[in-house]
């Protein structure tokens, strides 16, 4: 039992405290633990916590936004050992990043984030202690959020996260405009708890290991006390989609002639052939096509040809990558569906009570996270692979056709199945102190401050990379004048000789198994990336009471705070000069300060009249001002209105503010050299410019030091049920419509976007390009903007009810999320407002189900407990536009409904030895297929479990 100080409550910034009793009991269903006002069964542990879902405490049936809480007991009883897996159970967070969903994500494949609503994870502040902690900055700026790595929290801290729903900025700062994840950890315990758990897959992969410890010590006269973790989890992954039965199906979907545009299909196979298959003809310039009656053969391991066995609906000189039959396998061959992660954390906090009004604390920690994603392998377009007539490789038979038909080189795709498959490993670590004081005045008031210093470490690493120049050099291989086989680009006085080529080993790529080792060397690197972010934070605050109304005494709290952030970025040579076909990132340094100054009031307006039992007024605001975008305010007011004792309403309406991140600001982003449809900036204005193909390096995924601020606005109203009556005592019901409005949402343009804004005279676009003096373009460079609007709106249900039956206690649990719009307006002109509201896909920015729920039952007694949990996805789309007016079609655009089942359950053996164990995805349920095109992975992981039913058993000791 914790015990009791006169000092603030953590989270709380108000000297009014709500103490509530929780039902543990409650807390051992999956769903989050809801507090509330009724008497617990007597067979249950009362614990004494205190709930905030304001800076003032407030549980999450009694804040004016809604909150929902859930405590250590809930992570215990899933043998979790993340707070990511519990967190996107409740329906408001969508698993955009985490391991399941991570198959596609390079830049931090072991990442797990908390994504309220879907808006993004940078638009969710996670707060550890209602404290700012050092975000996870990875060095792409490819859509990968400077926010918090979850994986990083010393889980068995934990002793309950509470989830503001809505958006809290003036509270909390920037950042929350989807809401909060505050992550609230142990002061005290006493004692040693070993925690030892291991888990592995009906398949026999995904193996998940873990030990752990959490330790304490409180001094006899009560006054000092150590609390301490340590937490070791390896997760090896799973492999790619042959693993499976779902996935042997080789389900995609490929562009198809007419209508449908897209067709839906199984047995999607790649069309680049693991040989190498031979394209258009092209002349000894490489600048015409020439008829070749070859194209369309593959090589044999040989070296001979044949027929390529084309599906539908490709022929002979396809370029696409992908067919429905025809020979091969799926071009995800070898990709992993999920990848392995391993993390460690430590953690101690040392408090000392110096009297009854002074509490002091230090608290030391470190965090460490890897990814090791096994990707894609080498995709080698035709327009990466130009074969020369003089290629020392080339078979005999090619080369003797290509010189009677006048054919001076060609085309060619190959599928590298046998060079290697580019492998990612990424390295997160974090160590992190604080320190602070708590207090309280002889008049009731009650202060803290605190200071803080956090590091993370990020480690990026990749192999089988192939370097652009280094391929088109190895491929070019001729003989030299003594007959050897070299790289023609390494001859002195040869026509194409290049410095640059120093080294080079040539490549043969006809026939699968024909490359050398020395060659895979020379044509694939590893590209290196390091990131140091730094953060500095103080904060001061100060409540209590003012005086008293008619109706009772005005709460208020006030603070400061001031924090300060730096990001430097490194990286290799040749990924700085965007080199490398994937993986290429640019060194940058940047910086920002921020002070701010908050005050919050609770003012009540009523107490026990005929009217009401209650009703308060929440305000509070906040000024920020940044040395990057300058100052910035964030309001919120809210009302809780209580007619009867059992009945609460709730409304609140929050300006919210996000300020850009340094890499939002300050990153030069990576340099592709690309194909781009463009007009000679002469012609601008023109009745007809002509359009033409240029290829030219192009960044469009940068910062802009000129990127001002996002704005958000919230409002929600909702109610709560709690009768303290009869048999629904112990009942708590609530329901919340929520109205989500993003402006001004700092994005990145690709170039094909920027291009045709500049085709259609926006000239602010145009002057993204550099031309040269004949007016063609020769670069691109494209930062951040403010660009576009978005808009959700939806309800959000919690449902608890705890009884005594039997000798033990019976609960049952709901959460679940209603979207009934999820609006984005892209900004650009002439785009149209698109509802994604229902959309499945993994395409597009805020696509969410309509629905997502999770029902939970459980029964416990003083020696054994069960669980049952359905998890459930509603039915909709994978892509809203599909089969729209001026949109593509496509052969099946709906998504089946999901429901996943998973029983937990423990047993005690004595007071010291506690038996736990569980059963994910219990009816071994397939994931549901949601293809997407662009990086060929037939499920998104986000809603829906790929690795099947899953078995895990553990132990607790006590000591």
């Amino acid at each position: 039992m914790l015990k009791k100080r006169n000092v603030p409550a953590r989270g709380s910034r108000m000297g009014m405290p709500l103490r509530e009793t929780l039902l543990a009991a409650t807390a051992l269903g999956a769903m989050p633990a809801l507090a509330q006002d009724t008497p617990a069964p007597e067979t249950a542990e009362l614990v004494e916590i205190v709930v905030t879902g304001t800076r003032a405490a407030r549980d999450g049936y009694q804040a004016p936004s809604p909150t929902n809480v859930i405590n250590a007991a809930v992570i215990d009883n899933q043998a979790a050992t993340g707070l990511g897996e519990i967190l996107e159970q409740t329906g408001m967070v969508k698993g955009t990043r985490n391991p399941n969903s991570n198959a596609v994500n390079t830049a931090s494949p072991g990442q797990w984030t908390a994504d309220l609503r879907g808006l993004g994870g940078q638009r969710t502040l996670v707060l550890v202690d209602s404290s700012r902690i050092v975000p996870f900055a990875p060095a792409s700026n490819l859509s990968v959020p400077t926010t918090t790595d979850l994986n990083l929290i010393p889980t068995l801290m934990v002793e309950r996260v509470e989830t503001v729903t809505g958006g809290a900025s003036a509270q909390y700062g920037s950042d929350a405009v989807s809401g909060v994840v505050n992550i609230l950890l142990r002061r005290e315990f006493d004692g040693v708890r070993v925690r030892a758990q291991t888990g592995i897959s009906e398949e026999g992969d995904a193996e998940e290991n873990r030990v752990g410890v959490l330790g304490g010590w409180n001094s006899d006269s009560g006054r000092a006390h150590v609390v301490f973790s340590a937490d070791w989890v390896d997760s090896e992954g799973m492999g790619d989609i042959y693993t499976r039965d779902w996935g042997r199906r080789e389900t995609m979907i490929v562009s198809t002639p007419g209508n449908p545009s897209l067709t839906w299909g199984d047995n999607v196979h790649t069309a680049l052939g693991v040989g190498g298959v031979i394209g258009q003809g092209r002349n000894a310039a490489n600048t015409a096509n020439a008829a070749f009656t070859l194209t369309g053969q593959t090589f044999n391991p040989d070296g001979s040809i044949r027929p390529f066995q084309y599906g539908y609906p490709l022929a002979p000189g396809a370029t696409s990558s992908t067919m429905i039959g025809g020979e091969g396998e799926s071009i995800t061959k070898g990709v992993s569906q999920v990848p392995g992660v391993e993390r460690a954390s430590t953690y101690a906090r040392f408090g000392f009570d110096f009297s009854d009004r002074l509490y002091g604390y230090a608290s030391l920690g470190y965090s460490q996270s890897k990814g090791l994603l096994t990707a894609a392998q080498p995709r080698l377009t035709s327009t990466q692979l130009f074969i020369r007539a003089d290629n020392a490789f080339l078979p005999t038979a090619v080369r003797d056709a290509m010189t009677a038909q006048g054919v001076g080189g060609f085309r060619m795709t190959r599928q590298g199945n046998d060079l290697g498959n580019n492998s990612y490993d990424v390295e997160n670590k974090s160590p992190r102190f604080s320190a602070g004081l708590e207090g309280s005045f002889a008049n009731g008031w009650d202060w803290d401050a605190h200071v803080s210093y956090g590091r993370n470490d990020y480690n990026y690493d990749s192999e089988n990379n192939p370097i652009t120049a280094n391929l088109a050099f190895a491929v070019d291989a001729v003989r030299d004048g003594n007959g050897n086989i070299v790289c023609a680009a390494t001859i002195p006085g040869h026509a194409r000789f290049n410095a640059a080529a120093a080294g080079c080993v040539p490549l043969n790529l006809f026939g699968e198994g024909n490359t050398s080792a020395e060659a895979r060397d020379y044509f694939q690197g590893n590209p290196h990336a390091e990131v140091v972010y730094k953060q500095k934070t103080f904060g001061a605050n100060l409540s209590g009471k003012l005086f008293a109304t008619w109706a009772g005494p005005i709460a208020v709290a006030t603070g400061v705070e001031y924090r300060d952030e730096e990001e430097d970025v490194t990286a290799d040579p040749i990924a700085t000069a965007g080199g490398f076909f994937t993986g290429n990132n640019s060194p940058y340094s940047g910086s920002f300060d921020v002070s701010e100054g908050y005050v919050e009031a609770i003012v009540p307006l009523a107490r026990e009249n005929s009217f009401a039992k209650l009703i308060d007024l929440n305000l509070a605001y906040r000024y920020a001002d940044y040395s990057t975008v300058g100052g910035m305010e964030a309001w919120k007011t809210g009302l809780v209105w209580e007619p009867f004792d059992f009945l609460r309403l709730r409304v609140s309406q929050s300006r919210d503010i996000r300020a850009p991140a340094i890499n939002e600001l300050y990153s030069p982003g990576a340099a592709v050299t690309n194909n781009i449809t463009m007009i000679n900036i002469n012609d601008l204005g023109t009745a007809n410019p002509t359009v033409r193909n240029y290829v030219i390096p192009q960044r469009t995924a940068g910062g802009d030091v000129n990127v001002q601020a996002e704005e958000g606005d919230t409002t929600t109203i909702g109610f709560v049920f709690s009768p303290n009556y009869g048999p629904l005592t112990g009942f708590n019901f609530s329901a919340d419509y929520y109205d989500i409005q993003l402006d001004k949402a700092i994005t990145n343009l690709n170039g094909a976007n920027i291009a045709n804004l500049c085709i259609s005279g926006v000239r602010s676009f145009c002057n993204l390009f550099t031309f040269n003096a004949a007016g063609d373009p020769t670069a691109l460079n494209a930062g951040s903007i403010n660009l576009g609007s978005f808009e959700q709106r939806g309800y959000d249900l919690q449902l608890d009810y705890s009884h005594e039956l039997f000798n033990g206690t019976w609960t049952i649990g709901y959460t679940g999320t209603f979207v009934t719009d999820s609006i984005v307006d892209t900004g650009l002109p002439g785009a149209v407002p698109v509802d994604r509201a229902g959309e499945h896909g993994a395409a597009n920015f805020a696509a969410v189900p309509d629905f997502r729920g999770n029902l939970t039952t459980s029964f416990k007694t003083h020696t054994w407990s069960t669980t049952l949990q359905a998890v459930h996805v509603s039915a909709g789309k994978l892509d809203n536009l599909y089969n729209t007016p001026g949109n593509p079609t496509i052969s099946k655009n709906d998504i089946p409904s999901y429901v996943l089942f998973n029983v937990y359950g423990s047993y005690t053996i004595n007071d010291r030895v506690r038996l736990f164990g569980s059963i994910r995805n219990a009816l071994n349920r397939d994931p549901v297929m949601t293809p997407y095109t662009v990086l060929n992975t037939p499920v998104y992981g986000a809603y829906y479990d790929k690795v099947g039913r899953q078995y895990s058993l553990g132990l607790d000791v006590t000591f």
